[in-house]
Parts: C-alpha cells; sequence; structure tokens
C-alpha cells in the first residue's frame, strides 16, 4: 500500500465530508497511519539495529536508556486502559507499547504538523499501563514521545515523572526530524560504529520514504555540503564550445 500511495497509484477515497481526496492526504491527516507506518517495518529490523536506534532515542533526555532489553516479543498498538485517579476514571490509549524480553517500552506519537506533547498526557499513560498490566510490572517501564516536544520540555518532564513513578526508569522525546536524520545515517554508513545489512537499510529506507509523506527530509544532502564541495572551474572558452554544441 505504501509503495502505491508514493508512486500515485493508490487512487482516491472520500472523506467524512463527501469530497474525493488522495491517499496522500489522508496519510498526512492520521497520526495512526504514521505509527504503523513507522513501528511495523521497525519490528522487521535486526535486534542490533533495534537496540542501537533505542539507545539513540533516549539519549539526550533522562540519561536513562534502555539496556539489555533483550530480543522484540511483540508491539501492542492502541491498548486501552481504565486510568484510576482522584476524580473517577476514565479511558487512556497510549499509541503502542514495546514489549521486549526484559523491558517495556510505552511511546506516544505525535503527527509534525498535528497537535502538541503534553505531560499530562505521558502520565496519565504512564499510570494507566502500571494500574492495568501487574504482569508486566516486574520489567523495567521507559517511556518514549515522538513528534511535536521540544528537548528543553522534555527534560524537565522527565525529572518530574521519574521522581512521581519509581517504576518508571527511563524517557525519550524527539522530534520527527530528529528520528528521520538517526535512519538517514544508519543507511549512509557515515562514521557509525554498528554495521548495517542490506535487509535493514531496505527497511529503513522503506520507513524513510513513508516520513517523506509528512514532509520531513529524507535526503543526507545537506546545505552545507554544497557549500563545501569542490566545483570544476570553467573559464568563457568551455563555455562558449559548450553553447556551440547545444546549438
Amino acid at each position: 500500500m505504501l509503495k502505491a500511495i508514493l508512486n500515485g497509484k493508490a487512487g482516491r477515497i472520500d472523506n467524512q465530508q463527501g469530497e474525493s481526496v488522495s491517499w496522500s492526504s489522508v496519510f498526512k491527516a492520521r497520526e495512526d497511519l504514521l505509527t504503523s507506518t513507522v513501528f511495523e517495518r521497525f519490528a522487521y529490523l535486526s535486534d542490533e539495529i533495534q537496540a542501537y536506534l533505542i539507545a539513540q532515542w533516549f539519549l539526550h533526555c533522562s540519561g536513562h536508556a534502555p539496556n539489555n532489553i533483550g530480543e522484540l516479543v511483540d508491539i501492542s498498538y492502541w491498548p486501552r486502559f481504565s486510568h484510576e485517579h482522584n476524580n473517577g476514571s476514565n479511558q487512556v490509549e497510549p499509541d503502542l507499547i514495546l514489549h521486549f524480553e526484559h523491558a517495556n517500552i510505552l511511546v506516544e506519537v505525535k503527527p509534525p504538523e498535528g497537535g502538541d506533547q503534553y505531560k499530562w498526557q505521558w502520565q496519565k499513560e504512564i499510570e494507566s499501563f502500571l494500574q492495568n498490566t501487574e504482569d508486566e510490572c516486574d520489567k523495567p517501564l521507559y517511556f518514549f514521545a515522538i513528534g511535536r516536544i521540544e528537548q528543553v520540555d522534555a527534560i524537565r518532564w522527565a525529572k518530574s515523572l521519574l521522581k512521581q513513578n519509581e517504576q518508571l526508569k527511563g524517557l525519550g522525546a524527539l522530534k520527527w526530524q530528529v528520528v528521520t536524520d538517526q535512519l538517514i545515517e544508519l543507511v549512509s554508513d557515515k562514521g557509525l560504529n554498528i554495521s548495517v545489512s542490506k535487509q535493514d537499510k531496505r527497511i529503513i529506507g522503506d520507513i524513510l520514504e513513508g516520513l517523506s509523506l509528512y514532509g520531513l527530509k529524507i535526503s543526507p544532502f545537506k546545505w552545507a555540503d554544497l557549500l563545501t564541495m569542490a566545483l570544476p572551474k570553467l573559464d568563457i572558452e568551455q563555455v562558449t564550445q559548450h553553447l556551440k554544441v547545444e546549438k
């Protein structure tokens, strides 16, 4: 389906207003499609690349990255929990849970052009998970927010949430372009101390193409590269000769 959308072969679909819109427009407006596009493919990456990415996600926020988490066992998409609090209870729905052998990672996704992340939403999702999954609480719990978050806010909220929740062992939060740049580095093989297989590169390539639908820059080329690039010098005779050939 993703390839059909990217190549304009998916056709059109009627929206809630009865208007015909392209599938690419539908993708851009739905954070659930972004979630599934990225993490369905994340599940097929090798254990080494999964562990590397997760370590990068948590590197700049709480200072506590998941370590020795083992293999990915399962992914729960949009689980629904009852959140008990002083004023009663309500339903809470994280975007997904990455279940590893030795850790669980709650993930909250916001699309690049969507609403912002909120600390109270993170708190509710953490509390509701701990209230409803006693059999999972023997594993360390981590929380990762992706999209629509400033690093200064993430660091401040992480300190507060880690103090409030003993079971929470680490928190990571990044903008989508930062995550995209990390994926680009993996497929470009530039200065990384990790080997990336051809299969992993193909999977990451698919993820990057999906992210391009949301306006994210998926090319490794930067303007700074153009400024430092050595271009061949042409004199006036070469230009004149070239123009004669073109005629």
